[in-house]
């Protein structure tokens, strides 16, 4: 607990540099491109606009409660939470081991630079969700639901951190986690259910759905976003508490490991 209250302390006295630097990271990323930062809601459209060929003219899904249009939606309040988990965790992973160098030499808490990277790729989202909100909108599925926004995205950032804090230090001692990282996203596209529900999953392998963490956010962003939900507020409130305590338990660790990053610069 007292490594919690040290990062709590940290956070208190440098947030304010840790949301400039977040900032000035989103702007990075896509600094000297053509588009600049409207890559990042139209990376989301070109992913969007692939998910809908696979599901509505490869499978022809379709759904007796959603129209077509609807349905286009519906895989796009699924794919904004695991656009945004797959951005901040990828991002995120190599970030320490790259920045050792200025760490040494700077006022900035390490534990807060894969913290940067992960506000940096949930900033980019709200491009995407406010893309989604327009093409809602003649739908009628705009209510007051938009009011649990905020309950989504702060269970997204709290996975993202917890997650991100394990595997930036696990990078340092062992670069190869980045591939790891990259082939567990990709396979986490398939078992997430964008473009399904749980239900349409087979009884004999639907733990693995319910073993996803990303399905519990996707839930949680298609009631903020349209209004339609599988579990329940409670399931959220449970998966809230699971996320702190992982993100102590996280941050602890980060922490304990930060004394030996230097050996491996």
């Amino acid at each position: 607990m007292r490594d919690v209250g040290v990062i709590l302390q940290h956070l208190r006295a440098s947030w304010r540099v840790l949301w400039t630097l977040t900032v000035i990271e989103a702007r990075r990323k896509y600094a000297g491109s053509v588009l600049g930062m409207l890559w990042y809601p139209l990376y989301s459209a070109l992913v969007l606009g692939s998910y809908c060929f696979v599901y509505l003219v490869v499978l022809r899904v379709r759904f007796s409660q959603f129209g077509s249009y609807q349905y286009v939606l519906f895989i796009f309040a699924g794919l904004i939470p695991y656009l945004g988990f797959s951005e901040a965790i990828s991002s995120s992973t190599s970030s320490v081991r790259q920045n050792l160098a200025i760490l040494r030499n700077a006022v900035f808490p390490v534990e807060f630079v894969p913290v940067k990277f992960v506000c940096a790729a949930l900033f980019g989202l709200l491009s995407s969700i406010g893309i989604f909100i327009l093409m809602a909108a003649p739908t009628g599925r705009v209510g007051f639901h938009l009011l649990y926004l905020p309950v989504a995205l702060v269970l997204l950032l709290s996975f993202c951190v917890a997650i991100a804090w394990v595997v930036s230090a696990v990078a340092v001692l062992l670069p190869d986690i980045a591939q790891l990282v990259n082939v567990s996203l990709m396979l986490l596209m398939f078992v997430s259910p964008v473009g399904f529900t749980v239900d349409m999953v087979p009884a004999r392998v639907r733990f693995l759905i319910l073993l996803n963490p990303l399905s519990y956010l996707i839930d949680a962003f298609r009631f903020a976003l349209l209004g339609i939900r599988t579990n329940t507020p409670l399931i959220d409130a449970v998966f809230l508490g699971g996320c702190l305590l992982a993100m102590a338990a996280a941050g602890t660790f980060f922490r304990r490991m930060s004394p030996i990053f230097a050996d491996y610069e």
